[in-house]
C-alpha cells in the first residue's frame, strides 16, 4: 500500500463520529482513575475507622471523648460531635416553639446558642419546622429517658413480665430486624386492658385483638424498640423501679398486672403467684408488704425438669426448664388485697368479691 492512501484511510477514518467519541473516552480515563484510587483511599480509611471502633477504646480514653472525636465522611468533609436523640428531640421542640411565636430563622438560631450552647445551621431549623426531618424517626417514644411513669405503663410491665415476651423478627434483608412486644392470655378482657395500656403508652391507637390458631388464647403484637429494651430478658430491675415504684398507684397498678398475668385464686379464696424468676417474686413480695398483704414463701411448687404434658398428637413430651415458685396471700390480707390491688379478669376477681364478702357477713 503506497503512503499517500494510507494517509488517506487514516484521515477519513478519523473524520468518522464514532472514531472521534472513542478518542474523547480515551481522555476522559485519566480523571476517572483518579477518582476510582480517591473512593479507595476513602473507603479503605472508613473500614480502618469501623475497625478501630470495634476493637474498643483505647485505655486511657473514655466513652464520652469517643462521642466528641470529629469524624470524616467519605466526601472529605468534617462533621462535629455527636448530638444524642434526646437533646436532638429537645432542639427540634424548642425550634418549632419559637417559629410559632414568629422568630426568624437567625433568631432562633441566636437562642438555642444561648440555651444549649449548640449551634444550628438555618437548613436545621428548616427542616424541623416544615416536618421535612424528625429526630424521633418513626419511633413514638425514642427513648428510655423520654418514657414517663404512668398506670398504664406500670400494669404493662406487670403483665408483660408474667404473660408476655420480647422478642426479635428478622427482616430478609441482612441488618434489618423488628422489635416486637407479644403478649398473649385466655381472657380477652385482659388482653383488652393491656392493648388500652399500650395504646395510652405509646399514644396510638390499640393494637388489635387477635385469636392464636388451634387455641383458645388471644393475642396483641406491638413493635417499639424502647419497650423492647425496658423489658427484655433478663428482666433489670433495678431499671424498672422507677416506673413501679413512682407513685402508690403505680405499684398497685404493677401489682395487679401481675397477679392477672401470674396469680390464680381457688374456690375457697386463696390468692397463690407463680413465677420462675426468685428475685422478681421476692420484690413482688415486698412490694405487696407495702399495701399491709403479708404472704407466704417463696416456695418451690415444680422443680425443673418436671412434667408439664404430652401432646396427644405428636406425642411430644415438654418438662420445665426452671424451678417454679410461688406465693401465697395470708388469708386475712384477702381484704387488703381487694381493696387496694384486685385484679382485672373477671373470674378472679369475682372469685375475690365472693370470699371477701363472705368473711365480711361472717364477721357481722
Amino acid at each position: 500500500m503506497r503512503r499517500g492512501d494510507g494517509w488517506t484511510n487514516w484521515t477519513r477514518k478519523a473524520l468518522r463520529p464514532d472514531f472521534l467519541g472513542q478518542l474523547v473516552s480515551l481522555d476522559s480515563r485519566v480523571p476517572r482513575v483518579a477518582h476510582r484510587e480517591q473512593r479507595a483511599r476513602e473507603i479503605s480509611e472508613r473500614k480502618e475507622q469501623i475497625a478501630r471502633k470495634e476493637s474498643g477504646p483505647p485505655q486511657n480514653q473514655s466513652s464520652s471523648e469517643r462521642k466528641e472525636e470529629i469524624l470524616v465522611v467519605s466526601d472529605g468533609r468534617k462533621r462535629g460531635e455527636y448530638r444524642s436523640r434526646e437533646l436532638r428531640i429537645k432542639l427540634r421542640d424548642r425550634v418549632i416553639e419559637l417559629r410559632q411565636q414568629g422568630l426568624s430563622y437567625n433568631e432562633i438560631i441566636e437562642i438555642i446558642e444561648q440555651e444549649y450552647g449548640v449551634v444550628l445551621s438555618k437548613s436545621h431549623v428548616s427542616y424541623w419546622t416544615r416536618g421535612i426531618h424528625d429526630p424521633h424517626n418513626g419511633r413514638r417514644i425514642p427513648s428510655l429517658e423520654l418514657l414517663e411513669p404512668s398506670e398504664a405503663l406500670a400494669y404493662l410491665i406487670g403483665a408483660v413480665l408474667g404473660d408476655g415476651y420480647p422478642k426479635i423478627k428478622r427482616r430478609f434483608r441482612k441488618g434489618y430486624r423488628h422489635t416486637i412486644i407479644r403478649f398473649e392470655a385466655v381472657d380477652r378482657e385482659f388482653v383488652e386492658e393491656v392493648a388500652r395500656c399500650i395504646a395510652v403508652v405509646l399514644n396510638r391507637p390499640p393494637p388489635k385483638l387477635k385469636m392464636r390458631k388451634g387455641t383458645r388464647k388471644y393475642f396483641v403484637e406491638v413493635e417499639s424498640k424502647t419497650l423492647w429494651e425496658l423489658l427484655k430478658k433478663p428482666v433489670d430491675l433495678e431499671r424498672l423501679r422507677k416506673y413501679i415504684e413512682h407513685c402508690e398507684k403505680c405499684m398497685a397498678a404493677f401489682l395487679r398486672g401481675f397477679a392477672d398475668a401470674e396469680g390464680s385464686v381457688d374456690k375457697n379464696g386463696h390468692i397463690i403467684i407463680y413465677n420462675t424468676d426468685l428475685r422478681l417474686l421476692t420484690y413482688v413480695q415486698e412490694l405487696l408488704r407495702r399495701f399491709g398483704i403479708e404472704s407466704t414463701g417463696p416456695r418451690v411448687s415444680r422443680p425443673a425438669g418436671s412434667l408439664i404434658k404430652i401432646d396427644p398428637i405428636t406425642g411430644k413430651i415438654y418438662t420445665t426448664k426452671k424451678d417454679c415458685y410461688y406465693i401465697r396471700i395470708r388469708a386475712y390480707s384477702n381484704v387488703n388485697f381487694y381493696n387496694h390491688i384486685g385484679f382485672t379478669i373477671l373470674r378472679k376477681q369475682e372469685r375475690l368479691e365472693r370470699y371477701v364478702t363472705g368473711r365480711v357477713l361472717k364477721m357481722i
